[in-house]
């Protein structure tokens, strides 16, 4: 029986569905929820008498054989509370369990299959580095600055008419109990663009603001390549950005071009990733033009509006461990429509027991939780 790791923390519907899978496949899952970490959770790397070995003890899991077939490297994440500690001591306690468990990470199943790697997945996920790689390998890049430098997104913007595309490098929603902000995709204009010193404050991402006849959404499983068409420019709220419009959005599978499709499998195997989520603008003349890739990327939500198996499909990634693995749409097995009532009983289990990870600001909620972190 093969033997399934997934490090993840409470509440992730994309690792329950995912270990659902792989039970009715014959697998053998153990679900980390990694947020324990510190506050309800021991782990040990102890070097002692010649040997070392590896153990974790937490409310569900008392676990010292890591012995994996294959690990996926989902969500970790820590659980410290800030709160409990002195103030001058915070950033000294979270440096420490981070460098911890980043050597805890780097030593656990030395011979698994990693979905992705952890160190590989650290770089990947620096957006200016994916648009470097992503022009090596061939791929259309749309013209941006990274910077905080005021003077440059002033001539930035000047260049293109006074308009362009502001993102952050970072698109996480945070809320103060009575507030959620999300830092959605946003036209950017020079009359909008704040004093000089709020602009250094905070790097961001300014790009040309290029025109849309669809958007792409391809997911790739080793040297497996889905292809999904995304109707953005149909909608009323999601022209700019399509994640604001989950609810009247469609998506639909489409084969993609083979040079396409085989410069994604290359972008991933430079960033040395082997899963990967990429967003495409298609413009009206048919060019698809490289925006950014997700290592850790969510893909529940286009199986839900695509009725593309990326489940069944993932499920067998992981189970097989290798990038050419075995799998045919016609042998799909499970579903995710499938699973909901399942993955709900996963869910008032698991939080009967593990902490919530304090360091997420905003809980995956439905449609919300499948393309919050896209």
């Amino acid at each position: 029986m093969r033997k399934i790791l997934i490090l993840t923390e409470l509440g992730d519907v994309h690792a329950y569905a995912v270990a659902e899978a792989i039970a009715r496949k014959g697998g053998a899952v153990t679900l980390w929820h990694t947020g324990d970490f510190p506050e309800c959770a021991g782990e040990t790397l102890l070097f002692e008498g010649g040997r070392w070995r590896v153990s974790v003890r937490s409310p569900a899991m008392d676990l010292e054989d890591f012995q994996f077939d294959t690990v996926w490297h989902r969500r970790p994440t820590l659980g410290l509370d800030r709160e409990k500690l002195h103030p001058a001591d915070r950033e000294f306690a979270f440096r420490e369990c981070r460098i911890f468990r980043g050597s805890l990470f780097a030593l656990i199943a030395p011979n698994a299959f990693w979905v992705n790697p952890p160190e590989a997945a650290a770089l990947a996920c620096w957006k200016p580095l994916q648009h470097q790689v992503a022009h090596e390998v061939g791929m259309e890049t749309p013209e941006t600055a990274y910077t905080n430098d005021p003077e440059v997104i002033r001539t930035f913007l000047a260049r293109r008419g006074g308009r362009a595309v502001y993102k952050p490098l970072h698109g996480v929603s945070w809320w103060d109990g009575e507030t959620c902000w999300t830092p959605y995709t946003s036209i950017l204009t020079e009359q909008a663009l704040v004093a000089d010193h709020l602009l250094r404050a905070a790097p961001g991402i300014y790009q040309e603001l290029l025109p849309k006849a669809h958007e792409l959404r391809v997911t790739v499983l080793g040297e497996r390549v889905f292809g999904a068409r995304i109707l953005s420019q149909e909608t009323q709220t999601g022209r700019i950005d399509w994640r604001r419009s989950y609810h009247e959005i469609r998506i639909e599978p489409c084969t993609l071009p083979p040079d396409l499709a085989q410069q994604c499998c290359a972008l991933l195997q430079q960033l040395g990733l082997v899963f990967g989520c990429f967003d495409f603008i298609v413009t009206p003349e048919g060019r698809s033009v490289f925006l950014e890739v997700n290592e850790g990327g969510q893909f529940l939500f286009v199986e839900r509006y695509a009725g593309i198996p990326l489940l069944d499909a993932f499920a067998e990634f992981l189970l097989q461990g290798c990038s050419d693995f075995v799998w045919r749409e016609s042998s799909t097995s499970v579903r995710y429509s499938e699973l909901h009532d399942a993955i709900r009983r996963i869910e008032e289990d698991r939080s009967r027991i593990h902490l919530p990870s304090p360091d997420r600001s905003v809980p995956e909620r439905d449609m919300e939780r499948d393309t919050a972190s896209v």
